[in-house]
């Protein structure tokens, strides 16, 4: 899926995409470390590279893999993480550069951004770029800035000729954003946005005048009291998702729904303030807490847990097709009610699920393989384009 979502801005800076299919979470670093020498040997017998620009990439799990790959086995010139964070009691075997992209509405936000604040007592070039969205790839509009911060970065380490119309364009780039913020009176978005352009053209251009911008408005009295206000929220994050885990099998379906009415009313007040983001992020992680929660009673054979937390993960998360579609797999379990599981399957379809192998493959499934209705469903899925940007 990156390398379908990303394949364009490869082709627009000149870099080679590639990935495998066999690396997964949970894996031993022992197994994901030989996975990785066996790809990037292969890679290199393929491939006509530039030894001096190699560079990972991962998400979530895969974003520990990929620094972990620079830090134990060394020759990457850059790491590109989204969603998840660097290990930071390993020595490094060379330095490399870092950019890391994570959502603000993803539950790894607050680790991300504290790993971020850790790196600028180092020496290591780094720079943290938040979108909008959830625990997922960022949108390509975004992830173009990773390509633009690796080659800036090579021009800093003399591996590119140093471009000045290209140092030129992101500079532009990057104080029009500025400037736009300035104009909605976003003082907290005019100052990442200028510290992200003295992140990037550091050692390469002189910023001085934007070094002072910055240091304006960390005097300003709207940016301490967000920052502030906004530090608040995250040192509590990790009690709350403590609070959740505790609470997870005691609590009924009422208390969960009288929370998370609670929870989806402080979004709708003022969705952007530190308090609906955190609660964003919270929503988020139960999405996955009740999805990890489903799958391990499903395969214990709970199915009464597997019900209650199917019913937990619509409650959290009600546009994700997911919940829908293991209820389709709960009605054939348990009361082998067809029609049930075909209106729950087409509420999937409804809601996004595009999985036409997966839907083809379930045993869950196999009565219907026969019926008008399998064959309307599985046909409305394989039309569906797959979906890339999962920010829509």
């Amino acid at each position: 899926m990156p390398i379908l979502l990303y394949k364009d801005l490869a082709e627009k800076y000149g870099f080679i995409l590639a990935g495998t299919y066999n690396s997964k979470n949970g894996m031993q670093w022992e197994s994901s470390e030989k996975a990785a020498r066996a790809f990037m040997n292969d890679s290199r017998l393929r491939l006509s590279l530039d030894n001096s620009r190699l560079y990972t990439c991962g998400f979530s799990g895969g974003a520990i893999v990929a620094s972990m790959v620079a830090i134990n086995i060394g020759g990457i010139a850059g790491v590109v993480t989204c969603g998840g964070s660097m290990p930071t009691d390993h020595p490094l075997k060379q330095p490399f550069s870092y950019i890391s992209f994570v959502g603000e509405k993803d539950f790894h936000y607050v680790s991300v951004k504290q790993l971020d604040k850790m790196l600028d007592s180092t020496s290591l070039y780094h720079q943290l770029i938040v979108f909008n969205g959830k625990h997922q790839w960022p949108p390509a509009t975004s992830l173009e800035q990773g390509f633009q911060w690796l080659d800036i970065d090579a021009m800093r380490m003399k591996t590119m000729p140093k471009n000045d119309s290209i140092i030129k364009s992101i500079q532009d780039e990057f104080v029009k954003e500025a400037e736009d913020w300035n104009k909605r009176k976003n003082t907290v978005q005019e100052y990442y946005t200028y510290k992200k352009l003295l992140n990037y053209l550091h050692d390469l251009d002189v910023v001085n005048k934007y070094a002072d911008k910055v240091k304006q408005l960390e005097s300003s009295d709207a940016l301490k009291k967000y920052l502030k206000v906004e530090e608040t929220y995250e040192t509590g994050e990790d009690k709350q998702i403590a609070d959740f885990r505790e609470h997870l099998s005691q609590m009924d379906q009422n208390w969960w729904d009288t929370k998370i009415s609670t929870m989806k009313k402080l979004i709708k007040k003022d969705s952007t303030s530190p308090a609906a983001l955190q609660t964003e992020r919270m929503l988020s992680y139960l999405s996955l807490v009740m999805y990890m929660a489903a799958s391990q009673e499903f395969n214990s054979h709970d199915y009464r847990g597997a019900s209650y937390f199917v019913g937990l993960y619509a409650s959290v998360d009600p546009e994700n097709p997911e919940h829908s579609y293991l209820s389709a797999c709960l009605e054939m379990m348990t009361e082998h009610n067809s029609a049930k599981a075909l209106e729950m399957l087409k509420e999937a379809v409804k809601l996004g699920f595009v999985d036409s192998r997966r839907f083809q493959k379930d045993s869950n499934f196999v009565s219907l393989h026969n019926t008008p209705e399998y064959e309307k469903l599985l046909k409305e899925i394989a039309s569906k384009p797959e979906k890339l940007d999962m920010t829509k």
